[in-house]
């Protein structure tokens, strides 16, 4: 099963199950595009599959970031590709890292991608695929929306235009901002990253608990993420303040800065109905945009105005208690959720979001092109001259993030999927995004036997230059928190605090089963 043969059979499904991995980026009358050969889509092409020994697990887990950090393996002519890696302490463990560029996929892409794979992988028959005509027609435009489509070109046009300038509005209208201990300089911004990544997991009962206790109080985990991210930044910035490390000047700044944070918005479910029912919404290609939201200024709480001197601290800092009590925790979740709320009951909110992928994709040619002529005049190894964030009304982005929620519904353990899961290819019941198959007529349940299992998964983020994502996902019952970050411009350290602080912060606000009145009691 775990054969070279298998693997490049597997692969090659995929890719006509799925032709945008062997999508090429051309320039086509000045406008660059996505081109798809069919040649390229049933063959096996230069760079597309690695095969590589490593002599343990603990070596074969930190390939990704050897890669991310290392030469490039994706071009214009690859965006794609495959490494497979033997270790030589476990002969019965495979490890299969998929690497797509971002253009081509998102999170609901990428769960299809796992799932597919690993089903191939895993089966004895393959299933029937569609045409390359079919399957290319499901990738449609992300203003492909029920509401404007059946407009006429014009009011279309003119719905773009209205959103983009409500774009540009808000975002002229967003002003100040921190985030956690950094250095940016000059270049930073055009320098490529160094891709770095910190985690840590919460036990299968205690992630139950902040389940519960997110239900009971109606707001999601991606809500209240954002609210533990701000009273975790407030410790280690109190940290630091009261060590001395940062000035009186720069910590009253601090003080009344807000804190903007973005995030990923899936587009999938607010395009064409009969689209997404088709399995749109897990086809491979990229179909989101970006929430952005803003939290008040800095969780002070009752320490505000006191003498350092008097503070109660645990482990250097003010406890939770002193820094946000629990109801104002539960009204700053909830503006992450009405804020998201209002957002997507926009009447042009689709316009909108269109509207961020221009200045996102202008702002980063720009970037690329000074970048390019950096390297062109061999200047890009000179850092630049330290930018102070701090006195400065510009927008300062905190960090961005996510909850991805349980995982394991969209990309299960065991393979093949039995035919009892609409997911699987041999059931005969659609879902939306079990994409790139033809659902049989009945089940075949000649395939259920679960073959290979699941050890460990994960995405794995290449950071863009001074990114800062924490990412929040559910498996195997446990709630798993991970920052992203450029290691040219975060410490390792300071990160691994601020992320032991949230899972803190979660279980303080979150994971407690006392209850009283029907609120949480938080303990130390």
């Amino acid at each position: 099963m775990f054969s070279d043969a298998n693997i490049i059979r597997s692969w090659l499904s995929l890719k006509r199950r799925y032709p945008m991995l062997c999508a090429q980026i051309r320039a086509h009358e000045g406008v660059e595009k996505f081109f798809v050969e069919e040649k390229r889509v049933a063959s096996l092409n230069r760079g597309e599959l690695t095969f590589r020994t490593v002599a343990s697990t603990l070596k074969a887990r930190q390939v990704p970031l050897d890669i991310f950090n290392g030469p490039r393996p994706l071009s214009d002519e690859l965006l794609s590709c495959i490494y497979i890696l033997r270790p030589m302490d476990d002969l019965h463990t495979l490890h299969i890292y998929i690497i797509a560029a971002h253009c081509l996929t998102d999170g609901a892409a990428n769960s299809s991608i796992q799932r597919c794979f690993l089903d191939t992988l895993s089966s004895k028959n393959e299933a029937l695929v569609a045409s390359l005509e079919e399957r290319l027609s499901m990738v449609i435009p992300l203003e492909h929306r029920e509401a404007t489509w059946k407009s006429s070109p014009a009011k279309r046009r003119w719905a773009q235009a209205i959103g983009y300038a409500i774009y540009l509005v808000r975002t002229n209208k967003t002003m100040g901002g921190q985030t956690i201990p950094c250095r940016l300089t000059a270049t930073t911004f055009r320098s490529p990253a160094l891709s770095c990544m910190s985690a840590t997991s919460l036990t299968p009962e205690q992630s139950a608990t902040i389940v519960t206790n997110c239900r009971r109080h109606k707001v999601t985990f991606g809500n209240a993420l954002l609210a533990l991210t701000q009273v975790a930044m407030t410790r280690i910035l109190y940290r630091r303040f009261i060590r001395g490390d940062i000035g009186a000047s720069e910590w009253e700044y601090r003080q009344k800065q807000p804190m903007h944070i973005s995030g990923p918005l899936n587009l999938r479910p607010y395009l064409d109905k009969d689209w997404v029912a088709k399995g749109g919404a897990g086809d491979v290609f990229l179909a989101i945009s970006f929430f952005f939201h803003q939290l008040p200024f800095m969780t002070l709480g009752a320490t505000r105005g006191q003498d350092p001197t008097t503070l109660r601290l645990v482990n250097e800092a003010p406890p939770f208690a002193d820094l946000l009590t629990f109801d104002r925790f539960l009204h700053r979740a909830n503006l992450i959720k009405i804020q998201a709320q209002q957002y997507l009951k926009h009447s042009f909110f689709v316009e909108i979001a269109m509207g961020y992928h221009v200045g996102r994709t202008e702002c980063s040619r720009m970037v690329s092109l000074e970048w390019m002529r950096s390297v062109q005049e061999g200047t890009e190894a000179d850092p630049g001259a330290t930018i102070n964030l701090f006195h400065d009304s510009s927008w300062v982005s905190a960090h961005g993030g996510a909850s991805m929620g349980d995982v394991d519904e969209v990309v299960p353990l065991e393979y093949p999927l039995p035919s009892t899961n609409p997911l699987s290819p041999r059931s005969n019941r659609s879902h939306p995004v079990k994409a790139g198959y033809i659902v049989p007529q009945a089940p075949d349940p000649s395939d259920d036997e679960a073959k290979i299992m699941v050890e460990y998964s994960r995405l794995h983020l290449h950071a863009r230059p001074a990114e800062l994502y924490v990412g929040a996902a559910t498996s195997r019952k446990q709630l798993h928190l991970s920052v992203f970050y450029d290691g040219n411009v975060y410490e390792e350290s300071v990160v691994r605090e601020w992320l032991e602080e949230i899972k803190d912060a979660a279980l303080w606000y979150l994971g407690q089963c006392d209850l009283d009145e029907g609120r949480t009691q938080a303990k130390l």
